[in-house]
């Protein structure tokens, strides 16, 4: 049985309450369900539950989703059937599936995982960083489509409003000079007579020029529309004539009487009744449509180039994590096979030694046994790393299954004390026990459980200059055990806190008293393992304390 705790939720910047997107969490366990919401629960969005197949298609009938954690083992419809047929449906065919899964971890399974229309394949135990990292890519590109999609809306209005003016254009010209119309259009309205002159300017048309009827009705039209292109369109109306079904919108360039240039959208009609012939033309002022249109394109462009960056993004992270993963699998397949084709040598060397220490072979003067003491020392020291690069690889690649027992407390501590007792003696450190409501009993791995306490204990006697080593066991709680391991030495730097639990990592002070390096990175990953942690707190020269804290027991929840 093995069980993975998610890591710390890294910080992000949570969405606004009312722009949250709708993540749809699928798997038939409950406790899963709650694990990917704790995941997921920093990114700020809408999980919503399905506890089968068919109740995760019920949800997509109602909502829509930014993306899809599918269970692959589930009762009554797995989670290819329920990719299927949601891939199926129009409505739902581009959302984004990501397979989860603990047991199918064949390549069959996931080559069909894959032609289902999943995005990724996932095993358990996963990182949640990283699959806290996938949904975010998934919800933001959904949030950029959906900004799209609202651009789109946005430009579509703004031709059903070019459509319009042509409509209105056509009406007025059809009803000619009616004087209602004219008077209270929104658009500015001005009718010239055959010679150019203006014989009708709205009151719109006013605002818009910035001029009274009274002193351009009479004049020319060049004195408000200067612009080469208007004759052109004169010349177009006359020739299409009274026809209220052809109408050419033109871009003109009008003058306010203080001199201001700026667009407008013209239509121009000719109408001619009884010889007179007139014509009509109706104005808008463009300049801040055109500025919406500018703005909107380059944020149009904007988007879509940023879309295709993350898309680029994406597949640079897939193809990272697939060599991460490669890497990780030879590295830990190296370890493991040089850790077996060690040991036997090195087992060797410390039998030999012993049998010359123990004099089987002859005496040996004092030097000698000096030099072999030394060797001795150092072949236990290469085979406890041996050892702990082999615990170390096993834990990485999975492979670490745990034997759940009942773990006494405070009699493991007890029965440690007697295990660690010569080394204490020879560094003439008193150990001390504080228990706090006991005793109780956990249901956890009891020999990864004594082998954190262990590396925790030995290396407060080694670093606690002598000075008496505080164990304090907290059984109060009803959920989980704190042990506490106290120590009066040097304490740690500041700076070497963040990396205290990172492999082969040594302090100064470490290097000179020995060790692998690799004892506190193996005890917080078993701690992770069994569900709990492994804190550590420090003031230099004051000393430091490591808390590991375990359920009662494992997967049950703080």
């Amino acid at each position: 049985m093995t069980v993975t705790l998610p890591e710390s939720a890294a910080k992000v910047e949570r969405a606004p309450k009312e722009e949250r997107v709708n993540i749809l969490l699928v798997d038939d366990r409950a406790e899963n369900l709650l694990a990917l919401e704790a995941i997921l629960e920093p990114l700020g969005e809408r999980t919503i539950r399905a506890h089968s197949g068919d109740e995760a298609l019920k949800c997509l009938l109602t909502d829509d989703f930014a993306v899809i954690l599918l269970d692959v083992q589930m009762p009554g419809l797995n989670g290819f059937e329920t990719a299927e047929l949601i891939k199926s449906r129009e409505r739902t065919r581009y959302v984004p599936i990501i397979f989860l899964t603990a047991i199918s971890k064949d390549e069959a399974y996931v080559f069909r995982g894959y032609s289902v229309g999943a995005v990724d394949y996932m095993s358990k135990p996963f990182q949640p960083d990283v699959l806290r990292s996938k949904v975010a890519v998934f919800v933001d590109l959904y949030r950029k489509q959906r900004q799209l999609k609202e651009q789109e809306r946005l430009l579509h209005d703004a031709a059903v409003r070019q459509i319009e003016l042509e409509h209105r254009a056509r009406f007025l010209a059809q009803e000619a000079r009616t004087a209602q119309i004219v008077s209270t259009a929104l658009d500015a309205i001005v009718v010239l007579d055959v010679q150019r002159r203006i014989k009708v300017f709205n009151a719109a048309a006013e605002r818009m020029f910035d001029r009274s009827a009274a002193d351009v009705v009479g004049s020319l039209v060049e004195q408000v529309i200067a612009d080469a292109q208007l004759d052109r369109a004169l010349t177009m109306a006359s020739e299409r004539g009274p026809d209220p079904n052809i109408s050419d919108l033109q871009s003109l360039i009008g003058h306010r009487s203080n001199g201001d240039r700026f667009p407008l959208e013209v239509s121009v009609s000719c109408l001619e009744v009884s010889g007179d012939r007139s014509y009509t033309i109706i104005a808008r002022d463009v300049t801040e449509r055109l500025r919406t249109e500018e703005a909107l394109r380059t944020q149009a462009e904007s988007l879509a180039q940023n879309a295709a960056e993350l898309r680029q993004l994406n597949e640079k992270l897939q193809e990272r994590q697939e060599e991460l993963e490669r890497a990780m699998t030879a590295r830990n397949r190296f370890y493991a096979s040089m850790s077996h084709e060690l040991r036997t040598p090195i087992n060797a060397i410390i039998g030999y030694n012993t049998l010359l220490l123990d004099q089987i072979y002859g005496p040996l003067n004092e030097k000698q046994t000096h030099g072999l003491e030394r060797t001795h020392k150092a072949a236990n020291h290469l085979l406890e790393l041996v050892n702990d690069v082999l615990d170390l690889s096993k834990i990485e690649a999975g492979k670490i299954e745990l034997t759940l027992q009942p773990v006494p407390f405070p009699g493991v501590i007890e029965d440690l004390f007697v295990t660690v007792r010569p080394l204490a003696d020879e560094h003439r450190t008193e150990l001390r026990l504080h228990v706090d409501n006991g005793p109780k009993a956990i249901i956890s791995d009891p020999r990864r459980v004594r082998q954190i306490l262990l590396n925790l204990i030995s290396n407060a006697i080694k670093f606690g200059r002598g000075q008496p080593i505080q164990v304090t066991l907290t059984l109060g709680a009803p959920d989980h055990i704190e042990v506490a391991v106290t120590d009066h030495g040097e304490g740690i730097e500041p700076a070497d806190l963040a990396r205290i639990f990172d492999e082969f990592v040594q302090l100064s002070n470490s290097q000179q008293l020995g060790g692998t390096g690799l004892g506190l990175p193996i005890s917080k990953r078993l701690a992770t393992l069994l569900g709990g942690d492994l804190d550590v707190t420090s003031e230099r020269g004051k000393g430091s304390t490591f808390v590991l804290r375990l359920p009662e027991r494992i997967g049950m929840e703080d």
